[in-house]
């Protein structure tokens, strides 16, 4: 049985009438409202990832949440203190290969693509610009080859592709533009949007991460085929599909409830148990310290409580006004709805 992503009935609410406050606070009530598409998954899987340069990262954490309400766990990793991002693609193909379970959601927190539906185009005025995601997930893997460590920094130095991104140690990007996804727009209106995906200045830095996760994506297509479905672009195939791979922005699922996680107030306990109750989560030990210079734990539990959240809640369907957009562009997982991005309109 195949389920096709483009089952919806989205709620026709103008963020421009009613204010973003009571935008979010309606379109909650959209997830709230739905049951799952999909059956019981066996696991939520949440990754805040790094693209760094380099091996291992403290800021590479993994959490994962079981069905029920139990609080989610930190995973070790396998070898040394820290996780590196090969670390990651093994444990992922290593899921995959568990015939014992169910599907396992897995949330990463990169761009699973650039935006498009703007200009029409990944990378406006090259006629040899890939122009699906796989193609541009090949495109990254093709450019970073030469990489170790999945790392993705080697396309800001390429002569042609390079003048899109604006990066060190130059900053000469002649094609740069901040340009915007639709479900960025959407995360913004609702509470809090990542930086734009050509971005890889500042720690705000989206494009080093969303390379280096681009070549991860290809290469789990490569191996895995079929059993790994990159949602929103890929079938989910019940029975056959064991990877169910979401891009996440854990950030949102603070700012969604009206909770700011500045200053590291996610390493916080009692804040970050705020978070995970209003998720239907049990909470940390009160003795909770997450790891990571940013409290990179505490984001990967969040995304994992989240990721269990709107799966029960919304499943997997896609609005269809908004269909073609996401296909393209890709979609952060528990983001609603914004009708009127559809014309990408800020």
């Amino acid at each position: 049985m195949m389920i096709d992503p483009a089952m919806s009935d989205p709620i026709c609410l103008y963020p421009y009438i009613l204010g973003r406050a009571i935008y979010r606070e309606a379109f909650m009530r959209q997830y709230e409202s739905k049951p799952s598409s999909l059956p019981a998954l066996s696991g939520f899987l949440g990754i805040d990832w790094s693209g760094a340069k380099g091996q291992r990262h403290a800021g590479l954490q993994l959490a994962m949440a079981r069905p029920g309400t139990a609080a989610p766990h930190s995973l070790t990793p396998p070898r040394a203190t820290r996780w590196s991002r090969l670390d990651v693609l093994e444990l992922l193909l290593g899921l995959a290969a568990d015939t014992a379970d169910a599907a396992m959601l897995v949330g990463i927190d990169f761009a699973f693509a650039h935006p498009f539906v703007d200009v029409g185009a990944y990378y406006p005025g090259r006629a040899d610009a890939p122009a699906t995601p796989a193609a541009l997930w090949a495109h990254a893997e093709a450019i970073n080859a030469a990489e170790p460590y999945l790392y993705g920094g080697a396309m800001f130095g390429h002569a042609g592709w390079g003048d899109f991104y604006l990066a060190p140690p130059h900053y000469a990007a002649a094609r740069y533009q901040s340009r915007r996804r639709i479900t960025e727009l959407a995360a913004r209106a609702a509470g809090r949007s990542p930086s734009p995906t050509f971005k890889a200045v500042g720690a705000d830095n989206v494009a080093t991460g969303s390379l280096a996760g681009m070549r991860l994506l290809h290469q789990l297509k490569q191996k895995l085929a079929n059993r790994v479905a990159v949602w929103p672009f890929d079938p989910i195939v019940l029975g056959q599909t064991k990877l169910i791979l979401v891009e996440i922005f854990p950030s949102f699922y603070f700012y969604r409830l009206g909770m700011v996680p500045a200053r590291r107030a996610a390493a916080h306990v009692g804040f970050l148990n705020q978070a995970l109750a209003a998720y239907d989560s049990a909470g940390m030990a009160s003795d909770f310290v997450p790891a990571g210079k940013d409290a990179d734990e505490a984001d990967a539990i969040i995304a994992a409580a989240a990721l269990r959240y709107f799966a029960g809640a919304n499943g997997f369907a896609l609005p269809p006004a908004q269909e073609p957009a996401m296909r393209q562009e890709g979609w952060i997982f528990g983001v609603p709805e914004w009708p009127d991005a559809v014309a990408g309109q800020p």
